[in-house]
């Protein structure tokens, strides 16, 4: 393609020739990879340089030339600015068709997957109005998400896009904005405000975190005096690096959400998947078509997948590092009557160690996006499941993981799903079975 010179700047004209993770264009000059936020595949763009590196280059786009017949106009005035989604300006049956492609060639390309198991979707019965979480950053009456790293690198600071709505939040979060941009302003200490919303029982909890405690008597204020009834529990928090640390709460810290006909505790601390939506399709997506015998959970949070798992079970043990957590779930095992479940506060290689002695059916992973640690794949090598349930968040840490398990030589990948979580993002939920081949 052409390069052109337009005030200094490096100019060139690509064709994208697909996404890649992060949700970014892929395309190629002279030999050498470029990539481009807000591109879809096949389209012919024109973009400006903004690093360049010996072997790939970053671009940003100024204009689109010939676009793809599958591009469409961003529901959000905030689109490209904020940094929270990549993928409007797609079509939502083709970015779902883009993240089983970006999923299968990240297991073939990070984890050396040979043969590819079957990859089914499961897209969102909405593409918008689905997240019942948010976390605003919050700044004197601005309230809003990050600005896009792209502009952040360009200006060598961010902003805060201070917004009005923003269209994948349920939009009883939406309503609180305005709520919570008068609380920025009388509390201008305040830096973050996380929400949790429950849709079965319209019901909200918000975390204020700011630079100085918040008294009881604040908080009591806020929530009376600003915020409507339904917000039924406000408390004050600490950032520490990545950790918030409770300081004061008033009111009730915590609400119930129901799923597959299961009814849970979820606590302020505690994490709930953020698609209500396809809540009932991914517990059936985990759940096995046959009895099973002894069975762990790790990462196993309010018992989300453990107590539907446990009905399919002879006994399941959950295990989390997270206390709330914990007490959520033993306290959900209890109103769901599940008597055959017991959780533990432990890592997955110190609940793993604990039955190298028993036969174990079924081990379920749900980790962070920085997968599973290095001990952990050495005490599952050691146990050895007969099957392995994989919830990842991150397809590139899943590859490397599942690399690894595969390199083994005792297990078959059997099965896979990619469930779109996080429609208009470039986030990619995937669910993988394995199962320990044959002897001889």
């Amino acid at each position: 393609m052409e390069e052109k010179k337009n005030d200094q700047k490096k100019v060139l004209q690509l064709k994208i020739d697909k996404l890649v993770s992060g949700g970014n264009g892929l395309g190629r000059h002279e030999n050498k990879v470029y990539f481009v936020k807000y591109t879809a595949p096949n389209e012919l763009v024109e973009i400006e340089v903004i690093k360049e590196k010996k072997d790939y280059g970053e671009g940003r786009l100024l204009k689109v030339i010939i676009p793809s017949n599958s591009r469409v106009e961003p529901v959000c005035p905030h689109y490209g600015v904020c940094g929270g989604c990549q993928l409007q300006h797609i079509s939502y049956e083709e970015q779902v068709r883009q993240k089983v492609e970006i999923f299968k060639e990240q297991l073939q390309r990070v984890g050396k997957v040979k043969e590819l198991p079957p990859v089914e979707a499961i897209p969102s019965p909405q593409p918008y109005g689905y997240r019942i979480r948010a976390q605003f950053h919050v700044d004197s009456g601005k309230l809003g998400f990050v600005e896009d790293e792209t502009l952040r690198e360009i200006k060598g600071y961010g902003d805060i896009v201070d917004i009005e709505t923003c269209p994948v939040l349920h939009p009883r979060i939406n309503e609180l904005i305005p709520d919570l941009k008068r609380v920025s302003v009388e509390y201008r200490n305040l830096r973050e405000v996380h929400i949790t919303y429950s849709p079965n029982r319209d019901e909200a909890l918000i975390k204020l975190i700011a630079e100085d405690r918040l008294t009881k008597q604040d908080l009591h204020r806020v929530k009376n005096g600003f915020l409507p009834p339904w917000v039924v529990g406000v408390g004050s928090y600490k950032r520490i690096g990545r950790e918030l640390i409770r300081q004061e709460f008033v009111g009730r810290d915590y609400t119930f959400i129901s799923a597959k006909g299961f009814t849970y505790r979820v606590t302020a601390e505690s994490f709930v998947q953020n698609n209500y939506l396809l809540w009932d399709r991914f517990i059936e997506t985990i759940l096995p078509g046959e009895r099973r015998g002894y069975c762990l959970d790790t990462f196993c949070g309010i018992g989300f997948f453990t107590i539907p798992f446990s009905e399919h079970a002879f006994f399941v043990e959950g295990s989390d590092m997270n206390h709330y957590a914990i007490a959520d779930a033993n306290y959900n095992a209890k109103i769901n009557g599940r008597p055959n479940t017991l959780f533990l506060r432990a890592t997955p290689s110190q609940h793993m160690k604990r039955h190298l002695d028993k036969e174990i059916d079924t081990v379920l992973f749900d980790p962070p996006r920085s997968g599973l640690d290095r001990r952990d794949l050495e005490v599952l090598k050691e146990l050895q499941p007969d099957r392995i349930v994989y919830v990842s968040c991150n397809p590139s840490t899943l590859a490397r993981d599942l690399g690894k398990i595969l390199s083994w030589g005792i297990y078959r990948y059997d099965k896979a799903y990619v469930i779109d979580l996080f429609p208009q993002t470039a986030h990619i939920e995937s669910v993988n079975f394995l199962s320990k081949l044959p002897e001889g």
